[in-house]
């Protein structure tokens, strides 16, 4: 007697309903299980395919999704002639089915449209700084044009890049060579963007524009862009004098934040309420680097920053204590990376430049320390060296993870 594959008992599945099951899935370890899982049968995937219940997901599980494929380096060039390799994705490690995903991309981005010039193929990437690619126009075969294209942003397999003349943005994808062309935004003196993408529905995305001019007095106003309408829009003004120079924009819990000239505080933007908010910070933040991170489900209404003092990993979270005022407590320290750090670079002397951290995406922390790019597993405590002689910036490097969720699931608002 020829033996039959199992059946699921769809009578069960359906006792058990939707919304029970996605408190089972929200228990799985990885995104690679809850993937396998989904796939299972249709009403496992009816279930997951809840944009509220994955956005649940990657909040429960801070460290294991997005997976993170590497990091974006833009190498500069002293000779603005000469041709160098175009932008480079300095890999993590992957399993094998993740690094032919990556292969398949155009980290190059070469597919964006071409733009004031005739012919195919009129660009040619000759080199990249700042994260912008430098360009040489063919059929003028004039000097190289600096740089029109500019990435600001890169969040959830998205880039946010502006054109440097006509400041007209595009969101772009490496992974599916996708981008979608955005208006230049109204402002008179841009100082800020941002862009934010949904941890449900990995198609929809937000891109946020600051600019000093406070509907006519001095101040801060932010514009906003949704997916859904490609239009800007106003969104909130904050009186007042304030220096953004050199801040890169930061991400957690449904808000940007921005590190003011001088370290004492930081603007903060609410993405869901559209407020802005002035926020004091610990005494760390007037000298040394930090990133905001998220805890999870455990974040209890708190801030958190994440810096490297002393060669440690140190968290800070900052509680509102009733008068709108954040007071600032030390919740984490890891061990002392010194002797780590020493024995991989090869010199005691490392120290003598700082450790700046430039973010912290997926549960990793990327470091720079002068010419060097390294990065700490914050699950493992494993410490990596990315690049030995890459003398970037830290503005030049943008973690880089693949979209979460997958295409596959197709989430959907509905059923929740």
């Amino acid at each position: 007697m020829a033996r039959t594959a199992p059946v699921a008992d769809t009578d069960t599945i359906a006792v058990l309903g939707g919304d029970l099951l996605r408190e089972v899935f929200l228990h799985l370890p990885t995104p690679a299980d809850l993937l396998r899982a989904a796939l299972a049968c249709k009403p496992f995937l009816h279930a997951a395919r809840s944009a509220r219940f994955l956005r649940r997901f990657r909040r429960r599980h801070p460290f294991a999704c997005p997976l993170l494929l590497g990091c974006f380096v833009h190498r500069p060039s002293e000779d603005r002639c000469r041709e160098d390799p175009s932008p480079l994705l300095l890999l993590a490690p992957l399993p094998a089915a993740a690094r032919r995903v990556v292969e398949a991309g155009d980290f190059a981005l070469s597919f964006l449209p071409d733009r004031g010039s005739s012919g195919p193929d009129p660009w040619r990437v000759l080199d990249s700084r700042s994260g912008r690619p430098l360009l040489w126009d063919r059929a003028s075969a004039e000097q190289p044009v600096a740089d029109p294209w500019k990435v600001l942003d890169c969040r959830n397999g998205r880039l946010l890049l502006r054109i440097r003349v006509s400041r007209e943005l595009a969101v772009a994808d490496p992974l599916t060579r996708r981008w979608a062309s955005l208006p230049a935004p109204p402002a008179e003196r841009p100082v800020g963007y941002g862009l934010v993408t949904d941890d449900g529905c990995s198609s929809a995305f937000q891109a946020f524009c600051l600019s000093e001019d406070g509907g006519g007095s001095p101040g801060l106003r932010a514009l906003v862009l949704s997916s859904s309408e490609l239009r800007w829009a106003d969104a909130a003004v904050l009186a007042g004098q304030y220096n953004l120079e050199d801040s890169r924009v930061m991400q957690a819990n449904g808000s940007l934040y921005w590190k003011l000239k001088g370290g004492e505080r930081m603007v903060a933007l609410n993405t869901e309420t559209m407020e802005f908010s002035l926020l004091e910070l610990p005494d760390f933040a007037r000298q040394f680097s930090f990133d905001v991170i998220e805890k999870g489900d455990d974040d209890a209404g708190g801030l958190y920053l994440l810096t490297m003092l002393g060669c440690c990993i140190e968290v800070w979270g900052g509680w509102d204590d009733g008068s709108g005022v954040l007071t600032w407590t030390l919740v984490d320290k890891s061990v002392k990376f010194q002797r780590a750090m020493a024995d991989m670079i090869g010199s005691s002397q490392f120290y003598r430049h700082e450790l700046v951290v430039i973010g912290v995406v997926a549960g990793v922390v990327f470091l720079r320390n002068k010419d060097r790019l390294l990065s700490i597993d914050l699950e493992t405590m494993k410490l990596r060296m990315l690049a030995q002689k890459d003398t970037c910036p830290s503005a030049l490097m943008y973690p880089y993870t693949m979209a979460w969720p997958p295409s596959c699931l197709n989430p959907t608002e509905e059923g929740m």
